[in-house]
């Protein structure tokens, strides 16, 4: 008898949980160290502020990766969060699904003073068909990191504004003191990375994949990958690292230059002991920056009341005020341009050299595919398109192609399987 009123207790234990937990506001996200220190700040704040409802609650997934399964599961089981980060291509396949619910039905809670001050790429990135599916949320865009010491040190008096300035910038500046014929600094370092390698290719007018048309493996294509073989294998001012290796090396002295994106500033600002300057990456035909970062998304199989809030949170976190305090703690870009002239914003950019010219490259930026096939295509370009020929494999034309291939493959597997479903 004891034992089956344990079973009962225990029962009624884990159903008052599940009913708690689907009276919360749930927010899967995948912010960790510094940015997810910020975001539970914000959120604490809120929940001081509005506590006339239920609560929002930050629920950190780890990586991107463990987000993306397990709201891929949780949508499923009609047992989803009520807003999560999510990539375009998640996003895509979810619309496909008909799992999430588009924020375009929301707006009347955000004024349209508000709406139409974030920057337009980003309203666009978060468009499917003229309706407003997504927002926008931790942004960021490209920038370089430099060593001002150095730059001064070897006569160089501003940071490339082009592709053809940066390479004989970098070859200046692999430096080898004792000539035994390795550089003690090099020009610059980096990793295999789509976001450059993407960066380059739209500023010369190509495309990565455009609906089903794969297109990185064109003349333009390869020629951005050739342009990054020939700075590690023949003018030697660079090499290729893994992880953040190249940053580590950066902050030590062993690099002049590196890659990185506008959110590192908060990583490695103090670790540096030299004047760190920060800049916008260099143009070829065009300006162009590929925007990076998620956008949040309110999901189906919810109480509509807690959409509702959920939106709420997101009036409040448009907030000029907040904008500033989650792009100051975070590197992230703050999504209203009006942003940029808070008091706090132009004090954080009158003490980091570079840093408003860096951020204001959201202007002209643009974004990857948001095709659903561009989730694992982005892999297959990385992996079998850039890396061989980075690492002196194979020739770059041969790489690209390849993952092409791969790619289209891919597409054709997708278009199958969504024929025998119809």
């Amino acid at each position: 008898m004891k034992k089956i009123s344990l079973l009962i207790f225990l029962l009624l234990l884990v159903s008052c949980m599940a009913k708690k937990e689907e009276n919360n506001v749930t927010f899967w996200n995948s912010m960790g160290g510094p940015l997810g220190d910020a975001l539970t700040h914000i959120i604490k704040e809120y929940n001081e502020l509005v506590n006339d409802g239920p609560p929002l609650i930050p629920v950190n997934m780890g990586s991107y990766g463990t987000l993306s399964q397990k709201i891929m599961g949780a949508v499923a089981s009609r047992r989803p969060p009520v807003m999560a980060q999510v990539y375009e291509s998640w996003t895509s396949e979810l619309l496909d699904a008909d799992r999430i619910v588009p924020i375009q039905r929301y707006l009347y809670l955000i004024p349209d003073s508000v709406w139409n001050d974030i920057f337009p790429a980003m309203r666009l990135d978060n468009m499917w068909d003229s309706i407003y599916v997504t927002l926008p949320f931790n942004k960021s865009v490209p920038v370089y990191y430099y060593n001002m010491d150095l730059f001064e040190e070897y006569g160089i008096d501003h940071f490339p504004r082009t592709w053809d300035e940066f390479r004989d910038v970098a070859i200046k500046l692999t430096i080898d003191k004792d000539d035994d014929g390795k550089p003690e600094i090099y020009g610059t370092a980096f990793v295999v990375d789509v976001w450059s390698f993407a960066t380059m290719l739209y500023q010369k007018g190509g495309r990565l994949i455009e609906g089903d048309s794969v297109m990185f493996d064109s003349e333009k294509g390869i020629e951005t990958l050739k342009y990054w073989r020939d700075l590690i294998y023949k003018y030697k001012c660079a090499y290729l690292t893994t992880g953040y290796s190249h940053q580590d090396d950066f902050a030590s002295g062993k690099v002049a230059m590196v890659w990185g994106t506008i959110v590192s500033y908060a990583f490695m600002k103090d670790k540096i002991k030299f004047r760190l300057g920060v800049a916008p990456v260099p143009h070829d035909r065009d300006s162009v920056v590929i925007i990076s970062g998620t956008n949040v998304a309110l999901f189906k199989d919810v109480p509509e009341s807690l959409r509702i809030r959920a939106m709420n949170f997101i009036r409040y976190f448009l907030r000029p005020d907040v904008q500033a305090y989650w792009s100051i703690h975070t590197g992230y870009l703050p999504l209203r341009r009006s942003v940029l002239q808070h008091p706090a914003m132009r004090k954080y950019f009158s003490e980091v050299p570079g840093m408003e010219r860096a951020v204001r490259q959201v202007e002209h930026a643009d974004f990857e595919p948001r095709n659903p096939v561009w989730f694992t295509g982005r892999r297959y370009l990385s992996t079998e398109g850039l890396e061989p020929a980075l690492r002196g494999y194979v020739d770059p034309e041969v790489s690209l192609k390849r993952a092409a291939k791969l790619i289209r493959q891919e597409i054709i597997r997708r278009r199958s399987i969504r024929k025998r479903l119809k």
